[in-house]
């Protein structure tokens, strides 16, 4: 695999492939917190360490779930804030659903929580969860046009709400509508349905095919595989097109499509071996990652993290080694933190240098005049070093300078104010040494320009 030539700091850059399936990837999905790939496909079930980039251990499973002919074709993670451990959840050809819950240290153990097969045994073509207070409910779609709804508490089995049959609809992609009837939105193959509690509220037309979508997290947009020119931009409530993203495919193979870089990109795949990133509101090219020389890409989804976005990209096709690319794009403002320690010591090293050569001033200031000791200077520092507690402060020795100048200046003028009231025989005497201090105190401003 290799990456495009690019002149673009903010591209997406190939971080490394995943190796280990022996047959055409179905599904990606990554954890909340981005540690974790779930890949299922024609061969089962995998979970990967991102960080580490190995296999993690998956727990024993029946001889129903473990059966060659039986390909994972979804997944998602579940995840509540009140419990740390997340939860995966697939499903597979022949309608087993499966959930997994993450245990032991480093939570990289799982624990089968639920393994049961739904509806009348056919592919379950897609699933979604919501989670809202104490209650989290999982819907799937299937290839008999069913939709199905379930409670899960995360200790026991699925409890069902309701299951409707579409007439028509073979859903494709399942999301909740995060509003307070919950209601359910299905993309099916020639339309998009939403209802709830087994009623159709409303049914919109996209076009004559949807390949595959995705919802935005603002729940305003969707995009979909349009099967015919490449991907399209619609808004959610009456599912009119906003713009395409033309490909140019030379096969319509349905391929999935998300929104990536926090929802400014949209990412699809291909069957040229190829992932295109389009710019979401420009609709202009960005990138085009080469995931293989050929074949078929249908297989994408995406993450966004603090600090950078991710774009997986996997083999959709088993005449070849399937692997999973791992596409990174690292944030400004991680560049930007990474140079900040180097910048603070800098500029620790340069106040403290400007320090040093603002008390050697000081000090031949005070011993050229006689008016202090070294002693002095040193009690003169410890008081105005508190002018600034943080590193960044000590840069400003020149304002400490300044200010312990000023107040020697008044200081003396002072003195010299009360020796010549107690005699005032001596006034041209104290006249000279006012003017003095005057001449003094140019000198000293001088002094503080060379400082800065």
């Amino acid at each position: 695999m290799f990456l495009l030539p690019t002149n673009h700091s903010n591209d997406y850059r190939l971080e490394g492939c995943l190796v280990g399936h022996k047959n055409t990837i179905n599904c990606l999905a990554v954890s909340r917190n981005g540690s974790t790939l779930a890949s299922g496909g024609c061969d089962g079930m995998r979970i990967w360490d991102l960080k580490r980039r190995v296999q993690l251990p998956i727990p024993p499973q029946t001889p129903a779930i473990r059966n060659p002919g039986d390909p994972v074709t979804c997944a998602c993670w579940i995840t509540c804030h009140e419990v740390m451990r997340e939860m995966l959840c697939y499903g597979t050809g022949l309608s087993f659903i499966g959930i997994w819950q993450q245990q032991g240290e480093g939570l990289q153990d799982f624990n089968v929580k639920v393994s049961r097969r739904i509806g009348t045994g056919k592919e379950i073509m897609c699933l979604t969860y919501d989670h809202t207070g104490d209650d989290t409910r999982i819907a799937s779609g299937t290839r008999d046009r069913r939709v199905q709804v379930w409670v899960f508490d995360f200790k026991g089995p699925l409890i069902p709400i309701f299951s409707i049959e579409l007439a028509t609809t073979i859903p494709h992609t399942i999301n909740f509508n995060r509003a307070a009837s919950r209601d359910i939105l299905v993309f099916g193959m020639y339309d998009g349905d939403m209802g709830t509690d087994g009623g159709i509220i409303a049914t919109n037309n996209a076009g004559p095919l949807i390949g595959h979508a995705s919802v935005d997290a603002a729940q305003t947009l969707f995009l979909m595989d349009n099967v015919m020119n490449g991907f399209s931009l619609h808004c959610l409530d009456d599912a009119v097109c906003i713009r395409t993203y033309d490909t140019n495919p030379v096969k319509t193979f349905p391929k999935q499509v998300a929104f990536g870089g926090k929802a400014t990109l949209v990412v699809g795949g291909s069957n040229t071996g190829v992932i295109y990133v389009f710019d979401k509101n420009e609709g202009t090219l960005k990138q085009v990652l080469q995931h293989a020389d050929k074949g078929r890409v249908q297989t994408v989804t995406t993450y966004d993290g603090t600090h950078h976005s991710l774009i997986f990209g996997a083999t959709s096709m088993n005449d070849t080694e399937p692997a999973i690319s791992i596409w990174c794009r690292k944030h400004d403002s991680t560049a930007k933190s990474a140079d900040r320690p180097l910048s603070a010591l800098k500029n620790f090293v340069r106040g403290i240098a400007q320090l040093a050569i603002a008390m050697a001033l000081i000090a031949y200031l005070l011993e050229l005049h006689n008016t202090s000791s070294l002693a002095s200077l040193g009690n003169a520092w410890q008081k105005y070093s508190k002018f600034g507690d943080r590193p960044q402060d000590l840069t400003d020795a020149h304002v400490l300078l300044e200010k312990y100048i000023e107040d020697q200046r008044k200081g003396k003028i002072l003195e010299r104010a009360r020796s010549s009231a107690e005699n005032r025989k001596h006034d041209r005497r104290v006249k000279s040494i006012i003017l003095g201090s005057e001449k003094h105190n140019e000198d000293m401003h001088a002094v503080i320009l060379l400082g800065n």
